[in-house]
């Protein structure tokens, strides 16, 4: 319910019911104290100032003479509101001669410039409040789109040094790929260069060393053992040649150089058939003059590079493992096979050599 008089909402006990017409004021608008609400008989008869208004008057004996006193306490009013102990209250509007609708009227247009005040200071401080974080957000912005910027030119750096460093890469893998096509076919010409300088070669190892020893003698009695023919002008080079493990016991190979292959493969052959046909008593260094000293087996190879070397040793220690029974070399190529029946495998690499099963 509103008050007659500011016309807002009454929210507490604080207001006044006129006995007559049964509205209802803030106790404060018509200037009713708390005494008067407490006295039952004042607020129970109390009547709002419309209705006082249109009241008929009558004679004035009842009214009490105002008493003869001097002046400066004739103007001293009797009628005292009474107010609890640290209670203020805002001196109330005089709205003496002036109609009930005239100054509930100025009573509205009081209450609402005050409105308008309050809205005014409370619009401003949030316009001034949303201002200064607007123009905060705002520098926050322009920084941010500062760093922005900074990051899009960085990025665009970045990313033409990538596509250069790509195309680099792309060229260089072709160049790669290039390159390892002709390593290949190098690496093929290479063993095929080294193959014809030594396919006049042949190797005798584990022949005991000596200091005054000469080699010549111990490759003709070798001609002799296997029945070939060797003179000392079918030689063209003839020495012992370095080891490639030299922790190793064994002693130095004799390498012997020449002048043709046919001679070479000759020998070769004269071994194999020697120790096929004297297979309890395979050729040893007895049959090449060292009687002195106990029988030990002596090996007529060809000369290999230290490479394919390397590779007939690590396929004779896979042979084992895989019992195969036979391994050979020939032309400088390496060979295996399982059994008698079985076909002869070429061992190119060690890749080769482990896949076998």
């Amino acid at each position: 319910m509103n008050c007659e008089a500011c016309n807002t909402d009454i929210k507490n006990d604080d207001n006044v019911k006129c006995v007559r017409c049964k509205k209802q004021y803030h106790t404060l608008c018509v200037n009713f104290s708390q005494d008067d609400v407490k006295d039952k008989q004042t607020s129970s008869n109390w009547l709002c100032p419309h209705c006082r208004s249109k009241q008929p008057r009558g004679d004035n004996s009842g009214t009490p003479v105002r008493p003869s006193t001097p002046t400066s306490i004739a103007d001293i009013t009797f009628n005292v509101t009474r107010r609890k102990i640290g209670q203020t209250r805002p001196e109330p509007p005089q709205f003496t001669g002036l109609s009930a609708e005239t100054w509930r009227m100025e009573i509205r247009e009081i209450i609402r410039e005050e409105l308008r005040d309050a809205l005014r200071e409370a619009v401003g401080a949030l316009t001034s409040g949303l201002v200064a974080n607007l123009n905060e957000m705002k520098e926050e912005m322009n920084e941010f789109k500062l760093s922005m910027n900074f990051i899009n030119g960085e990025f665009e750096k970045l990313k033409h040094e990538f596509n250069i460093h790509r195309n680099e890469m792309s060229h260089m893998r072709k160049q790669d790929d290039t390159l390892h096509l002709e390593l290949v076919d190098t690496k093929r010409k290479y063993e095929q260069i080294d193959y014809l300088l030594r396919a006049n070669n042949l190797e005798i190892q584990c022949i005991p060393e000596k200091k005054s020893e000469n080699l010549i003698s111990i490759v003709k009695q070798l001609g002799r053992t296997v029945d070939v023919t060797l003179n000392e002008g079918d030689i063209q080079y003839c020495s012992r040649v370095a080891k490639l493990k030299p922790d190793s016991t064994r002693p130095r190979s004799i390498l012997i150089k020449f002048n043709n292959s046919r001679l070479r493969d000759a020998v070769l052959a004269a071994v194999a058939t020697y120790n096929k046909t004297h297979a309890q008593d395979k050729l040893n260094t007895h049959d090449l003059g060292f009687t002195s000293i106990g029988k030990s087996p002596v090996f007529v190879v060809e000369n290999l590079s230290p490479e394919n070397k390397n590779l007939h040793a690590a396929a004779r220690i896979r042979a084992k493992e895989l019992k195969y029974k036979f391994i050979w070399v020939r032309g400088g190529r390496i060979y295996m096979r399982q059994n008698e029946t079985a076909g002869k495998i070429w061992i190119r690499n060690l890749d080769m050599l482990n896949k076998l099963t």
